[in-house]
């Protein structure tokens, strides 16, 4: 895998949202994308620090990962990088909702009128072989 494919490492910046569409909770992040394929970091939230160890494929662009909330809960997540985000769907037990992450520290006015990112369905992120 070439490294000219991959997401690039660093800080990483975002939200994630409730079904409920109405919140966004901001996540700052440090992601190291390895030429081996694998997603590891960390960051913070609104809910505490966590751990994030996953997946890449450059080929399909298709990334999975864990959010490990250190001593807490986990939550799972699945999405695609466009080149200049990733975006996908997050999952605990019966719940789920979108989020989306950008390369660099900057939050961007979330609270703007942009509209929040529809879920990329699960089915196209398993179709690149990350199911």
């Amino acid at each position: 895998m070439s490294s000219e494919n991959l997401p690039p490492s660093g800080p990483w910046a975002g939200y994630y949202a409730y079904p409920d569409w109405n919140t966004r909770h901001r996540m700052q992040l440090y992601l190291t994308f390895s030429a081996n394929g694998n997603i590891d970091g960390g960051g913070i939230d609104d809910i505490a620090p966590f751990a994030i160890h996953g997946i890449y494929d450059s080929a399909t662009r298709a990334a999975k990962w864990t959010k490990a909330y250190i001593g807490m809960h986990s939550v799972d997540y699945q999405g695609v990088f466009d080149g200049r985000n990733i975006l996908g769907n997050w999952s605990i037990l019966r719940v789920s909702g979108a989020f989306r992450i950008w390369p660099g520290t900057a939050v961007e006015d979330i609270e703007s009128a942009e509209e929040i990112e529809a879920p990329v369905e699960l089915a196209e992120v398993k179709a690149g072989g990350m199911s």
